[in-house]
């Protein structure tokens, strides 16, 4: 099953600062669409990792 990632940044050049992990694609877009965060996108890799794969 694949993961969905809510990627949050409150300044395009700042980086991402928040990344919240959904299980439904759906949700995911959902939770995009209503995101108040300057820069916000859905990935299925998680930007924030610290390189060790996830289940």
């Amino acid at each position: 099953m694949s993961k969905y990632y809510l990627c949050e940044a409150d300044k395009a050049d700042e980086g991402i600062n928040k990344v919240t992990p959904y299980n439904d694609g759906e949700t995911a877009l959902l939770a995009a669409n209503s995101s108040t965060a300057a820069v916000h996108f859905i990935s299925t890799i998680n930007p924030l990792a610290d390189g060790e794969a996830e289940d």
